[in-house]
């Protein structure tokens, strides 16, 4: 096996010289060829034009002669006894013909609309057509119309079959071919072979120094400690004078290929280098969500193995009040659970890169519709008022149904949450017009909004509300969930190509407003 680049690139440009010589014969043969397919094409349509010229009442001598036409046929092809000439009728049928007749021709029609079109679009185009005496063969052909005064009444339709020519052509232009090529193959490869070993000894230094810089980078590793070192910019600078910077990395300052390919490499370890710090940073947000799982299945199992602890050992002294209530806390402990590990499944789920949201034709209004009404017992259960608006005639949009629900679902669970007795809660769906005066033209939109009169959020917040598991201490035990639900509603969102806004009014309250693009 060859290991030596110099070795390599030689055995190439070799190579080079045969496939160029081989390429050069293919050329010249196909030229040479196409040349004489078009005399011989050429020199068969005169032969027609002819034909007809001398013989313009050549349709009632057909009908007068009959059946023996074919022997006024191979009178005119005596001076082109390798011509297969015929009269053919519109349909294709042969009528008569020069040579003898076959027995499949009662069944065998010729193609003419190609021919007929090939024709009119540029007649000295060398066109091929079916070959009467032989079934199924092609070859060169030429046609011209038979006349009886001004209506075309059939063709003339005449086969090129020049067989002797053609062989002598064929074996002329292969000895011809394959002495010019054996001549280019030398020549190309004495060139080549002198122009290469000069250029290989151009490059094959610096990438040998090259090498031996990725192998020292490689023998020490990333040094992510200094953050200050290398840039993934190319430098205008040596690799003595900038050792820090350029990582030993030679020809940073060359401007040819070399320098190209060294600073490519100082720009890729740069790029790893930011890749293991996000693996870093990625590690240390999975440590910390970890941490905020087990704190929020930590909270309601203790208090519920509590409990269930109490019932069972005081069970038998607790009145039937004392034994109601704290089966309604355990109740409300499992559901908090169940709530989080549903959370954390349908989490898992959208941000698997290979889910794909099913959508369909919804009509977006009547939906927040139907959801509010589920939500309406618990709302009026907490004292509170909640509506929904959205117009009529509300067009239809492609969405997936069941994932909109979930995150309605979630804003409207916060929205009851965080808003106190006697507040108001309105779900609104509304269509933006399409602007036309954007390049492209964006097309229209449909947004759906929750809106509360809670406490809202913070300014501090407001960044980080969407983020996995974030919630302040204060509305942990208010919210009764991880700081899950938020990260689902934008999840649900960059999956149909949307956005969630957070709107925070001066006069208290929140807006959370889905917005989904048509399409």
């Amino acid at each position: 096996m060859i290991r030596s680049l110099r070795a390599k690139v030689l055995l190439l440009t070799a190579a080079f010289g045969l496939m160029l010589a081989a390429g050069l014969a293919t050329v010249m043969y196909g030229s040479v060829f196409s040349y004489y397919s078009d005399w011989q094409y050429q020199r068969t349509q005169q032969f027609l034009e002819r034909i007809a010229s001398a013989h313009p009442e050549l349709w009632r001598e057909y009908n007068s002669a009959g059946s023996s036409f074919g022997q006024t046929l191979r009178q005119y092809i005596l001076y082109s006894p390798n011509t297969g000439l015929y009269l053919i009728d519109k349909e294709g049928r042969v009528l008569a013909s020069a040579g003898e007749g076959r027995l499949f021709w009662s069944s065998f029609r010729i193609s003419l609309e190609p021919l007929l079109s090939s024709h009119q679009s540029d007649p000295r185009q060398p066109t091929y057509g079916d070959d009467p005496d032989v079934q199924n063969g092609t070859c060169i052909v030429a046609i011209y119309p038979v006349l009886d005064g001004e209506e075309v009444k059939g063709y003339l339709y005449a086969v090129a079959r020049d067989a002797v020519i053609q062989l002598q052509a064929s074996r002329l232009l292969g000895s011809y071919a394959i002495r010019t090529s054996l001549k280019v193959a030398l020549i190309t490869m004495v060139i080549g072979l002198a122009l290469t070993a000069a250029v290989l000894a151009s490059f094959t230094g610096p990438l040998a120094r090259l090498t031996q810089a990725l192998e020292a980078i490689k023998a020490k590793g990333f040094a992510l400690e200094d953050e200050g070192q290398g840039t993934a910019e190319p430098r205008k600078s040596t690799a003595r004078n900038a050792e820090p910077a350029s990582m030993g990395l030679p020809h940073l300052e060359r401007n040819d290929e070399i320098g190209q390919l060294s600073r490519a490499f100082l720009g890729l370890f740069e790029r790893l280098k930011e890749e293991m710090r996000t693996v870093k940073r990625v590690d240390r947000q999975r440590r910390d969500m970890i941490a905020s799982v087990s704190h929020d299945l930590r909270t309601p199992l203790t208090a519920l193995s509590g409990q269930l602890e109490t019932i069972r050992l005081k069970g038998a002294n607790l009145t039937a009040q004392e034994q109601q209530k704290y089966v309604d806390l355990a109740f409300n402990n499992a559901q908090h659970l169940k709530r989080l590990t549903d959370s954390l499944a349908d989490l898992a789920k959208l941000d698997n890169p290979d889910f794909e949201a099913r959508r369909e034709p919804l009509a977006l209004g009547e939906l927040a519709d139907d959801l509010v009404q589920r939500f309406r017992l618990r709302a009026e259960q907490q004292g509170l008022a909640l509506q929904v608006d959205y117009p009529d005639g509300l067009p239809l949009i492609a969405l997936d149904a069941s994932l909109i629900e979930r995150a309605l679902a979630n804003l409207l669970d916060n929205a009851l949450r965080v808003t106190p007795r006697g507040g108001q809660i309105s779900v609104c769906v509304r269509a933006e017009p399409a602007a036309t005066d954007t390049t492209p033209p964006r097309p229209a939109a449909q947004t759906l909004s929750v809106s509360d009169t809670g406490p809202g959020v913070a300014v501090a917040e407001r960044e980080r509300i969407f983020e996995k598991f974030y919630q302040t201490e204060q509305h942990r035990e208010l919210r009764g969930s991880a700081g899950l639900g938020l990260a689902i509603v934008r999840r649900v969102a960059e999956l149909h190509g949307g956005q969630v806004v957070l709107e925070c009014p001066e006069g208290g309250g929140s807006r959370f407003t889905l917005i989904f693009p048509a399409g």
